[in-house]
């Protein structure tokens, strides 16, 4: 038997976020916030942009640079804690999520489904 718990928790939170698959297609963002820095990534066309301040205002300046993940493009993105999800779709219907972690600035693949974007 298939656990369905963490896709189907993945789906509500992302819907719940204000930042789901539909409205991602205009401009989507998120923010979270780690330390003394505020992260945001921002989707307006393409890959995104993230994005970092100190949290007590300035201005926003690049932060690391999303991986492009060849035959997906970006569904939606979703701040939990300090991390920032994003979640990518290919035309067969499959989901690939990356992680944002601010305490090394870097992205990892934390998440594959098959036929998640369905």
């Amino acid at each position: 038997m298939i656990d369905l718990k963490l896709p189907v928790f993945l789906v509500t939170l992302f819907v719940m976020s204000g930042c789901a698959e539909q409205s991602c297609t205009g401009s989507c963002q998120v923010s979270v916030e780690s330390d003394h820095q505020m992260y945001r990534y921002r989707l307006d066309g393409g890959n995104g942009i993230l994005e970092k301040r100190e949290v007590s205002g300035g201005s926003w300046n690049a932060a690391s640079e999303k991986p492009v993940l060849d035959g997906f493009e970006v569904a939606s993105a979703l701040g939990i804690n300090d991390k920032i999800l994003v979640s990518h779709c290919d035309v067969s219907g499959n989901r690939r999520m990356l992680k944002f972690d601010p305490q090394d600035e870097s992205w990892s693949a934390t998440h594959f489904q098959t036929g998640g974007c369905l």
